[in-house]
Parts: structure tokens; sequence; C-alpha cells
């Protein structure tokens, strides 16, 4: 079954944009590098990273190979093999307070930070490092989602009283705002979400000053609200019984990605042919992309395995009618250009029971 990125189509704004200006920033590094008389490059990204960037590259990571990548690999204490002769090593990390011990060229994602910069000094590599900046920050993983995916910023803020996050919130608000328009109506509650509104506010002065206007296009958003975590600390506790929850309770959705052994996604025609699945882990896409993932990702698990028997009939009623009766050739002629949806139908239905199982 092919498991593809959200589209975005259905979206009330336009969120691909967001897409587009994470690949031109991407493609434009990568093709920089290589204007500097390098045409081969490695590419190590942060396992953080790597859900984010497949959603920005939709066609796959195959399409790197436009822009120079000749090795792609995720940071990882055994890294592997080294890269191709010739190569420069591009690291792109989420800046976190660990070891970093790279070389060559560093990119920051979203940004770049003291503290990251102080251990690379201490650890003597600094001088031989080319450092810069990958400013990837809202990303569409829905047509109705936009994440930075800051899955450390609770941590840092209350624990290690770190607000650099806060500033990457009202820097993606700011950004929202130049491309949607000026907000009209901004609420919030928390002290948190106090400091990310007045950054924003202190941004459009500055702005302002310098004789450049924010979100100077008609809005096409009404109303922002911005909640702290500390409002509702129990929501994240307690039990989901919905499909999607427990799906993510119990498996793990990251960056609207599932890794599940390969034998769940495997097709019929393998099964029929003998032919072993995959070792290990597969990742598959869960978006309204989907049809029926879209129908039933919010559906109470006690009605998830009634309703899918039913999609299952109705599938199988399909064919079964259409072998029945004597059709006639327009009859056949529409029926065959049915068969690729139904066949999707079926796979999508038998991968959906397979996770409910």
């Amino acid at each position: 079954m092919a498991s593809r990125v959200s589209s975005l189509e259905n979206s009330a704004i336009n969120l691909s944009v967001f897409r587009e200006d994470a690949r031109r920033e991407l493609f434009g590094i990568l093709d920089g590098l290589r204007d500097k008389e390098r045409s081969n490059l490695s590419l190590v990204l942060d396992p953080e990273l790597s859900g984010l960037v497949a959603q920005v590259l939709v066609e796959g990571a195959g399409v790197l190979k436009d822009h120079g990548i000749v090795q792609f690999k995720e940071l990882t204490v055994d890294i592997g093999p080294g890269p191709p002769s010739g190569c420069d090593v591009m690291v792109f990390i989420v800046p976190l307070a660990g070891k970093v011990k790279v070389r060559f060229h560093l990119y920051y994602a979203p940004k770049r930070t003291l503290a990251c910069d102080e251990m690379l000094k201490k650890a003597g590599v600094m001088g031989s490092l080319v450092i810069g900046e990958f400013p990837m920050d809202l990303v569409p993983v829905e047509e109705d989602i936009l994440s930075l995916e800051l899955s450390d910023g609770f941590n840092d803020l209350f624990v290690h009283n770190d607000r650099s996050s806060l500033h990457t919130v009202a820097g993606s608000v700011n950004k929202l705002q130049s491309l949607f328009g000026l907000i009209p109506n901004v609420k919030y509650k928390g002290s948190m979400s106090q400091v990310v509104v007045e950054s924003m506010a202190l941004f459009q002065k500055k702005r302002q000053a310098e004789g450049h206007g924010v979100g100077s296009v008609e809005p096409e958003i009404d109303t922002l609200i911005l909640l702290d975590r500390t409002v509702d600390l129990v929501s994240p506790l307690v039990t989901p019984f919905t499909y999607e929850g427990l799906l993510d309770e119990i498996i793990g959705i990251t960056n609207g990605v599932v890794k599940v052994d390969a034998e769940l996604v495997e097709d019929d025609s393998d099964k029929a042919k003998k032919q072993p699945a995959a070792a290990g882990l597969v990742p598959v896409n869960l978006n309204s992309t989907d049809a029926l993932y879209a129908e039933v990702r919010d559906y109470h698990t006690e009605r998830l395995g009634a309703h899918l028997q039913n999609k299952a009939r109705e599938i199988r009623e399909r064919y079964e009618e259409f072998r029945k009766k004597n059709a006639s050739i327009s009859e056949i002629r529409d029926f065959v250009k049915r068969i690729p949806g139904l066949k999707q139908s079926y796979a999508a239905l038998q991968l959906h029971i397979n996770f409910a199982e």
C-alpha cells in the first residue's frame, strides 16, 4: 500500500507554502555547497529531524540526489561506514545539550544556540566546522495542523528555565502573519503565552520602525489562541479510547508516521505468492490522504471493529454484484475504471484491520 504525506489540498489556508519554503531553504543550502566546487555531499540527519524532512520531501529522499547527495543517513552512536571519498559531510541537528562531536558542515534546525556553540568550543572543534542554520520551523503534518515539533519545550521551560523555545514560537507566528495577514484577535492564557504575545508585539514594532509592514495582506486568519501547557496538565495523562489515540499510545505516532512490522503492511498478493515480508519496521503515514483513516481516526475503539467489518462487506458486495449480473459493455467499462479505487480501498481497509488487531 502506498504511503503518502498529507496532500494539504483541503487546507483552509495555503499550508503548502511552508512545505515549499522548507524545501527551498534545504535545497539552497545543498546547492550552495556544490557551488563551492563540491559535487558530492553526504547528508547526516538528527533522528528528530528525519520525520519532519520526510513531510517536506513529498517525492521521497530520492530527490536529494538532484542536489548532490550521494549518502543519506541518520546520526547515531554507530553511524556506520563513512562517506565516499571526496564528499563534504553535512550534519543537521536539533540543538540540544548533549554530546556534539561532528566535523565538516554543521547546520542547526531551526536555529543556532549559544549553548551548543560553547560545547563545540570545549570539544576543540569549533574552528574545524562551517556552521549554519536550517530555519525549518512550522511544518504541515496535516491539512489542519502546523507543528514546530518542540518535544523538549516543556522540559526546557520548567526544568532548565530556558525560554528560547518561546522565541521560536513567536517567530513562527510572525511568519504566519507575514504570509496570511495580521491576525486581528489574539487571545492567550498563561505566563508563557504572554511572553510569546509580547515578543510578537516587539517584533512588529521593530519591523514598522524599519519601514516594513507585518502581515500587509488581507488577514485570512480571524483569531489566534495561545495556551500554556500548564493550563491543562491532565489531558495528556488520560487513557485514549479513539483509534488514533490508541495507535499513538501503543505504537507511537511521530510526525504523522507509525513504524510497524513489515508483515502488517504486506499485500495479499505477496501472501499468495508466499513472499516473506521484509524484516524490521517500516514507516506508514497516517493522515487525511487516506480517506478511511480520516473517517475512523476519531472513532471510539468499541465502534471501530464493527465499522471496518461493514466496510469489508461493502467492498465484497460490489465485486459480487458485478459478477452475478449480466453486464453490458458500458457497465463493464465503468466497473474496470472503478477497480483501482476498490483495490486502494481494500488495501487501506486491510491495513487498518491489521492495526486494530
